[in-house]
Formats: C-alpha cells, sequence, structure tokens
C-alpha cells in the first residue's frame, strides 16, 4: 500500500517541471515495457473507441466500441463478428455512442447484462440503459428492454454511463450534465449532473433521497459534472465515483445517497477558455474531493484491484487516465483497511499512452486505450 505524503497537485507539479522523454518501442511481440517495472501485453487490437469492459465468467471479454458495437475478445484474439441485437437508436456523434456495460450480479444463471449509450430522440437525445440476456456462445442480445433515460438535451457531450450494483441489488447510474446544462446540476428535480440509483427491472426504490416528491424520485446524489469511473468498494462498504472537471479540477469522490457535490457552484477547474465558472472551491451543505486532479487527468474507467500477483495492491483503486496536462496514464489511490482515501500513484506515465478503461479480474488485469485505432492491454509485472 502507498502511503506517500505529497499532495496530488505536487506530485503533478513536479511531473510537469520534470518534462517527458519519448515513449518507448514496443518489443517484437507488441509489449510495451515501462520504467515502472509494468509491462502492457497486447491481446486485441483495432478496436474503433473501446468505451467499456467487462469480463465474463469462461474469460472471455465484452467491450463496446463507442462507434456503435459490442465485441468479443476470446482467447486473447477479438473476434470478427460484433454481437448482435443492440438496439438501433445509438447516437453514434461528439461522446456519445454505446458506452458502459455491467454484468448482473447473478450472470452465472441468467446471462444478464446492462448497456448505457446515447439514444437519438425526436427532440435530442439522453443517456439511456438497457437490459438484455447475452447467448450463450456470446455472439447476441436477446430481452432488450429500456429501463432507464436521463434527461433530454440537444448537445452530445457529458454523458456519465458507468454503472454499479449496491449490495441490495439496486443499480447505480452515472449521469453527465450536456455541458451546456450544468446549472441543472443543482436542481435535483433534474437527472442532469447527477448519479441516479434504480432497481434492475427499472423501476424506482421508495428509499431513495428524493423519493418523497422533493426532486426526481431515481436521483441519489447531485451537482455532478462527467461522472466517468465508479464502483462499489464492498471491502470499505463506499461507493466511489470520480468525474472530470473542467480544465482542472477532476475529483474523487465517495458518494452518499442525498449530498450535493457542488457543480458549477464551487470547482478546482476554470473554462477552457481561461474564464471563471465560479471563484468558490467550498461552500456549506457541498461535499469536498477526497482526490482532486489540478492540472487534470481526464479520469475514465476506475476498478478494484482483486487480481492474483498484484496482492499488494489489493483493494486498492485503480483508474484510466486519458489526456490533460497530467493524463496518459494508470492511477492507483490507495484505500486504506479502514476505507479512508489515501495517497495516489502514478503509473505507466512514460509509455504517453491514454486509457479509456481498466479492470480487474481475479487472473488478469486489462486496460483499454482511448484512441480510435484503440488496442486492450494485459497489465502484466515485467520480470
Amino acid at each position: 500500500m502507498l502511503r506517500s505524503s505529497l499532495s496530488v497537485v505536487a506530485i503533478a507539479a513536479l511531473t510537469a517541471c520534470a518534462g517527458q522523454a519519448a515513449a518507448p518501442e514496443p518489443d517484437a511481440e507488441g509489449a510495451l515495457l515501462s520504467e515502472s517495472g509494468l509491462k502492457l501485453v497486447p491481446i486485441a487490437e483495432g478496436l474503433e473507441f473501446p468505451w467499456g469492459m467487462a469480463a465474463l465468467p469462461n474469460g472471455d471479454l465484452l467491450v463496446t466500441e463507442r462507434e456503435g458495437r459490442l465485441r468479443v475478445i476470446r482467447g486473447d484474439a477479438l473476434l470478427e463478428a460484433p454481437v448482435t441485437g443492440l438496439p438501433d437508436d445509438i447516437l453514434v456523434e461528439g461522446q456519445g455512442g454505446l458506452l458502459g456495460i455491467l454484468l448482473d450480479p447473478n450472470f452465472d444463471t441468467n446471462r444478464k447484462l446492462y448497456i448505457s449509450y446515447s439514444k437519438g430522440l425526436d427532440d435530442g437525445n439522453t443517456t439511456a440503459v438497457i437490459s438484455a440476456t447475452l447467448s450463450d456462445d456470446a455472439s447476441a442480445l436477446s430481452d432488450v428492454t429500456e429501463i432507464f433515460l436521463g434527461e433530454t438535451r440537444s448537445t452530445t457531450f457529458h454523458y456519465g454511463s458507468r454503472m454499479a450494483f449496491l449490495p441490495d441489488g439496486s443499480l447505480i447510474v452515472t449521469l453527465g450534465d450536456g455541458y451546456r446544462y450544468m446549472q441543472d446540476a443543482q436542481d435535483p428535480s433534474l437527472l442532469h449532473g447527477k448519479i441516479a440509483r434504480i432497481m434492475p427491472d427499472g423501476s424506482v426504490p421508495d428509499d431513495n433521497p428524493f423519493a418523497d416528491g422533493s426532486g426526481n424520485p431515481a436521483v441519489w446524489s447531485y451537482g455532478h459534472r462527467n461522472v466517468q469511473g465508479l464502483v462499489y468498494h464492498s471491502g470499505a462498504d463506499l461507493l466511489i465515483a470520480h468525474e472530470h472537471g473542467p480544465k482542472g479540477g477532476d475529483e474523487l469522490n465517495v458518494i452518499e445517497p442525498g449530498n450535493n457535490y457542488g457543480w458549477p457552484t464551487i470547482t478546482y477547474g476554470i473554462n477552457y477558455d481561461g474564464t471563471i465558472i465560479t471563484d468558490e472551491t467550498e461552500a456549506p451543505g457541498m461535499e469536498q474531493p477526497d482526490v482532486k486532479w489540478v492540472p487534470s487527468i481526464a479520469p475514465s474507467g476506475m476498478t478494484i484491484v482483486q487480481t492474483a500477483g498484484f496482492e499488494d495492491w489489493s483493494g486498492d483503486l485503480l483508474i484510466g487516465a486519458m489526456d490533460g496536462p497530467s493524463g496518459q496514464k494508470l492511477v492507483r489511490v490507495d484505500i486504506g483497511e479502514d476505507g479512508s482515501i489515501g495517497a495516489t500513484e502514478d503509473l505507466l506515465a512514460d509509455l504517453q499512452t491514454g486509457f479509456r478503461d481498466v479492470i480487474s479480474t481475479p487472473d488478469a488485469i486489462y486496460a483499454a486505450t482511448n484512441m480510435l485505432d484503440g488496442v486492450v492491454y494485459r497489465v502484466e509485472k515485467a520480470s
């Protein structure tokens, strides 16, 4: 477990001042060796903007391509034929497309999974979630059912779309603010800039914080910008999310029902054009991040380490970082035995590769790049 006392901001500043050497060349097998003692071994190439991954019990990987396809990696090879049965209303535009994927807790017996995507509507678009049943050979979806729709918008940015299950069987869904609708993130009656909690059939639990009519009954927490990473940490009994700030101000939060996480009333970032969103970084009734990244790292997928050979990281978070002044790496966040959020460690930064998603299984850690010509790597310790 990492116990550094350096702040994230200080580490970022030191890294920026040190400059960056050219990325190492891959070896004859295409593997990349990092100064951090880790190796990236390619298992599938030629994916178009891979976005989300899920590991099946038999070792296959499902990968969503933002371009609107669901792919299967089997035996360290990408199957040519995409999975059939996806909805025909996927909007592939801007940041939209086929996005998050999550297996049902009882997938072993029911073959059920959940997919989030940007759905085209007659009057705009929104984040949608479907449930579906995956065939035994993983070639097709059936029983496709829409279980959730977000707020309608006219933009194609900030869809959120990560999902996680809580121990009671309810499903958490993250929703972006739609970029142009940032002020709506402070209104619990609207779904822009929220984290929602529903049941797998799409019904809304009656113990949600705004189920009494004081807001949208599906809202679990609010004041978010664009939540791109989500896990339920069973060992610490924590729901943990991270979100993109604007220019600066990416943040990691422990999510509690009904809490306000501040966007855009408070933020550690500024507009991309350099103008000020707000001078406030804290305010009464609004949560402070457990970790903040200034400059930005553009955090993406997040996983809890549970992989053989990485016992020294067991229970810690791994976060993909895509871009920004301090991005293109994996970040490890120390989770203490008491559930405390500890220090961070940058990994693979010398490889200068952005990562859209990362997952940890009992057998392997997999990381997917965020590029048009995307690659899924297995992360190994160098011998």
